[in-house]
Order: structure tokens, then C-alpha cells, then sequence
């Protein structure tokens, strides 16, 4: 490969990841701000967790819940105690909830269709229970939600640099002064310098192996690879809650993996859960109705992993059921969710009938998003530690289950912040260094011979699933630990082009995120639901750990600070 070639820009506002967070984040910064620049690994028309799209959002709708009987603080409530367990940044839940409904009506505005005939609800909206106790979640035509966004992006003069994966920030008299990325495709160092910087990256995919055995079969886009959570923490940033991981993280038809919430979600009003024996798990019910105890959300006593466990497997869901309406709405649900139109198209191609043919159904691997929401600690504003940086979305941490609104929102506010930090300041820094980044890649640029990016892929992914999902324990942690340190070490990575270099690069990430995510589970003594579990302290300690466990780096020393939410 070629030698590497320093290409600089300068803006105001830079904005990292251009999916749903980082899009509003660039709209609204755009509104504000002349000099923005959105930089995105791919194209910001198909990237991010919503890249094919999205069927649904949740809020606060407030002619229908209000009629209901439900208050904008039951809501808040409901999320605090139900889904976060009391762990949550309550500043910023308090700010989903109560704009969620107003960045609905953005995207309304911006030419999406978010009102049917059909609906019988005030403002014709088709809502649906989903994770909260009342029926708040819009089914809408989300397919090509990103398209619409990235036009609006352009529109407000906003320039957009593709195919550029930041790797590393940029920091001068402690405060951001930018960020540094690699040209997928050009092979070029690209340099954004900024005064101020707004993460949105995404979640650390690529950490566990896949139960199909393919690399790139994970329900959630293969190129977030912790990109962002990496750069930061190697700029000192505090990041919190990485220990904290789903387990399964959903499950979805096997082998061909998608999200959509199979059989619910998407799959509604048709979707029914069974196991080996034509045993309903997961009763069919037009509009899902909220969890209530001692029943699971899929409507009985019983689970698909404990079925499995029991001998009852497999599991499967039956989208047989319904009237042709139902199933209409059904294909049109599955059509907006992620990857749905594949789903359809493959299953023409094969012949497959959902009215004839039933679809197994299978864990997926492990996720560090949603329920486990780990990242920057940011306050009410989305500040994150570093004077001048921004974070929303998945990249943020503290707020589990924000989701489609959480990107939406806090986008919105950290486009905001950021425009109102930047006007404070007189120039653009110039300082700040990136020696790491570029001896790494002229490290592998220099080598004829060595190791090829998916030969460290599996060691992660061996060294992920074996010492941190099943068996965790301290002693397993460091073990983990350790074995990626080694890797880190003696890995001799070599790229023939560009886009194998992008792969180099992701190791590095995924190896930061590691050890990361091992440090974190060797310093929590307890654990804590689903979400957090350690063999050697099975239960939860709310005395000693009811808290967000922080973890910066100092120097070369790495800091832990607990913070209460």
C-alpha cells in the first residue's frame, strides 16, 4: 500500500456516525451552526441500526395515553422501574419522553408517513404495546427513514465525508479539539478539526461469536464495531456501564438473522411463539398487551430458552394465524423493520409461506446495547467528561432501552449543545496529536507478511463468548483480559487495500472494547438481573453497586468512579 497522506478539514461542529443520532444530531447542529461536517464510516443514507429501516418508535402521544389514564410521569415510571431497574440517567429519560412525540412529528414534516386511515385512535396513529405498560409504540413507514434523514442533513448545508472511520480524537489543553479517521476507501488519514465534536457511533458489535458461524450474521449492522467508545476512551473519556451486556440478546429466525421481534413486534397481530411439541410459548394477540407478573413477555409462564432447556425445543414462530388483513398489516410491518425486505425477497426465492411454513427460531449472540446501554456518562445536556464533546444515541451511556426515541432525541439536544458550545469559542483548536493512530497504520502498511484481520476476529471472538458470557467470574475476567492484551501485543496484522485496512483498524477497536467491558467485570462484585451476572457473586448488591460504574483513562493508569443515578 501506498504511504499514508494527512488530509485536513476544519468546521465548527463535527459530527461522528451517521445513523439516526448522528443524522438529527447534524439537522439540528445545521439549523444552528454554517460550518458542520457529518462524518460516517458508509453512506449516511443506508448506515447505522435503522440502515433498512424501522416499523416502530415508542412516546408519549398525549391524546391517547392521557385519555388512557396515563401521565407523562407514569411513563417516565414505568421505564425507570420496569425496563432500568432504577439505573438510569434520569435527566435524559425525562427528555426522551418528553420530546419523543415532538421529533415524531419532525420526521412527519420531513415527508414520512406516520398517520393511517385505518387507526381508530386520535390522530390516526397505529400504536401497539411494546415495552411499557400502556400502548405507546407507533408502528409507522420507517423503511427508508435514513434516505429522508441524510436529504434533510444535506438541506441544511451540512457537509457530508463517507467512507471515513474516526479512530481516534483529537485533544489540546483539555478540552476536543477534532477527530481523526481513516479513508475506507482512499487509504488517506482524514484530520476534522473542530470546537466542538458529537459522538454517535453506535454500539460494539463483532465482540461475540454468531451461532451461524458467519462474522457479518449479526442482527444489528457488522460495521459498528465500538469505534466510538474506543476513541474516547483513549482520550480519557469516562465511560460507564460496559460491563452490562444482553444475554441472548433477542432471537430471530435461525440462520437468516434479523431484528423485528419475531414472533411479536413486527410480526403482530399473526406471531405466535411454540415450542417441539406445537405448545403455544407466546400467545397471538392483535395488540400485545403489557408485561405483568409472574408471566414473561411472551405471554405465559414459560421462555424460550427455558423450553429448550427442558427438552421442548425446537422453538418456533407461526405467523399462520389472522385474517388477510391481519397478515397484510403483518408484511407491511416486516417490510419497514431492519433488514425486513430481505427477509421477504429471500423468502419468495425459497418458496416460503408464512400461512403454510413455520420459522425456527434461535438466541442471538450477545449484545452491548439496549438493556445494557454502556458508553460516555453525558449529563442533561450530553456532555460527556471532555470539555467540547457530545454524545447521543447508542453511544451514550446511563439510558437503557431509549432506542429509536433515545437516538431522535438526544441527537436533537447534542446537535443544540454542541452549536451553543461552539459559539462560545473564539477559534478553532489546532493542537492534539495522532502518533498512535498513525504508527498503527504505518506499522501495517510497512509489512509484506503477517496475520490476516479475521484471524484476530476469531481470537476475539473466542476469547468474548469463552470468558465473559456463560462462565464470568473475576478470575475468568482476567483471564480474558489478559488474553486480548496479548493479542494487542503480538498480533502482526497486514492489508493488501483500503477496505482490509478498515478491518485492521476494527480489530483495534474490538480489542479495546475488551478489555474494556473485562475491567469493568472484574471491578462489579455482584450481580445484577439479566444484565450483569458473575458467577462468584450471584446476588445483587444493591448497597455497594446500585450504580454506574465509571472507567477512564489517567495517563496509563485506568480509574474507576462510581456515580449514582
Amino acid at each position: 500500500m501506498s504511504k499514508l497522506k494527512v488530509i485536513e478539514h476544519t468546521c465548527d461542529i463535527c459530527v461522528v456516525g451517521g445513523g439516526l443520532a448522528g443524522c438529527m444530531a447534524a439537522i439540528r447542529a445545521g439549523e444552528l451552526n454554517e460550518r458542520v461536517i457529518l462524518v460516517d464510516k458508509s453512506n449516511p443514507e443506508r448506515s447505522g441500526c435503522t440502515a433498512t429501516g424501522t416499523d416502530h418508535i415508542w412516546a408519549y402521544f398525549p391524546e391517547v395515553q392521557k385519555a388512557e389514564g396515563v401521565s407523562l410521569d407514569d411513563l417516565v415510571e414505568d421505564h425507570v422501574q420496569n425496563l432500568a431497574k432504577g439505573l438510569i440517567n434520569r435527566d435524559i429519560i425525562d427528555y426522551i419522553a418528553a420530546t419523543s412525540y415532538d421529533r415524531i412529528l419532525d420526521l412527519e414534516r420531513f415527508g414520512m408517513k406516520m398517520r393511517y386511515d385505518d387507526s381508530t385512535l386520535p390522530g390516526n396513529f397505529r400504536l401497539q404495546y411494546q415495552l411499557h405498560n400502556c400502548r405507546n409504540t407507533l408502528h409507522f413507514d420507517g423503511r427508508d427513514v435514513k434516505r429522508v434523514l441524510t436529504e434533510q442533513v444535506r438541506k441544511r448545508g451540512v457537509i457530508v465525508a463517507g467512507r471515513v472511520m474516526i479512530n481516534d480524537l483529537l485533544v489540546h489543553d483539555g478540552q476536543i479539539a477534532g477527530a481523526v479517521g481513516y479513508g475506507t476507501r482512499d487509504g488517506h488519514l482524514h484530520v476534522f478539526r473542530a470546537k466542538a465534536v458529537i459522538m454517535a457511533a453506535g454500539r460494539p458489535n463483532r465482540l461475540y461469536k454468531t451461532y451461524s458461524g458467519l462474522v457479518f450474521n449479526t442482527r444489528m449492522p457488522p460495521a459498528l464495531t465500538g469505534d466510538g467508545k474506543a476513541a474516547m476512551f483513549r482520550a480519557g473519556v469516562e465511560l460507564i456501564n460496559m460491563e452490562f451486556v444482553s444475554i441472548p440478546g433477542r432471537w430471530s429466525s435461525k440462520n437468516l438473522v434479523r431484528g423485528g421481534g419475531l414472533p411479536g413486534g413486527s410480526y403482530q397481530p399473526c406471531g405466535i411463539g411454540l415450542n417441539g411439541h406445537d405448545e403455544v410459548i407466546r400467545p397471538r394477540n392483535h395488540e400485545m398487551g403489557p408485561w405483568q407478573g409472574p408471566s414473561t413477555p411472551f405471554g405465559t409462564d414459560k421462555t424460550f430458552m427455558g423450553e429448550l432447556k427442558a427438552g421442548r425445543g425446537p422453538i418456533y414462530a407461526d405467523m399462520s394465524w389472522g385474517s388477510e388483513e391481519d397478515q397484510a398489516y403483518m408484511h407491511w410491518a416486516i417490510a419497514n423493520e431492519g433488514s425486513g425486505s430481505s427477509f421477504h425477497h429471500l423468502n419468495r426465492e425459497y418458496d416460503i409461506d408464512f400461512r403454510k411454513h413455520k420459522i425456527e427460531l434461535w438466541p442471538l449472540e450477545p449484545e452491548h446495547s439496549a438493556a445494557a446501554a454502556g458508553g460516555p456518562i453525558v449529563d442533561g445536556q450530553c456532555r460527556t467528561s471532555l470539555p467540547g464533546l457530545f454524545a447521543a444515541g447508542d453511544e451514550a451511556g446511563g439510558i437503557p432501552q431509549s432506542v429509536v426515541p433515545g437516538a431522535l432525541t438526544m441527537g436533537y439536544l447534542a446537535g443544540e449543545s454542541a452549536a451553543e458550545f461552539a459559539c462560545q469559542m473564539t477559534h478553532t483548536p489546532q493542537g492534539g496529536n495522532f502518533d498512535a493512530l498513525m504508527a498503527f497504520c504505518s506499522q501495517i502498511n510497512s509489512r509484506k507478511h503477517g496475520d490476516p484481520w479475521q484471524e484476530a476476529q476469531s481470537f476475539i471472538h473466542n476469547v468474548m463468548s469463552d470468558y465473559n458470557i456463560a462462565y464470568r467470574s473475576g478470575t475468568m475476567a482476567r483471564r480474558g483480559f489478559d488474553s486480548l492484551s496479548y493479542l494487542k501485543q503480538n498480533m502482526r496484522l497486514t492489508a493488501a487495500n483500503p477496505h482490509e485496512m478498515t478491518h485492521c483498524l476494527e480489530m483495534r477497536n474490538l480489542i479495546e472494547c475488551g478489555e474494556i467491558i473485562f475491567r469493568s467485570t472484574i471491578e462489579r462484585r455482584e450481580s445484577r438481573y439479566r444484565i450483569f451476572t458473575r458467577l462468584d457473586y450471584p446476588e445483587r448488591d444493591d448497597a455497594n453497586w446500585f450504580c454506574f460504574l465509571g472507567q477512564r483513562l489517567d495517563g496509563d493508569r485506568v480509574v474507576f468512579e462510581k456515580h449514582k443515578p
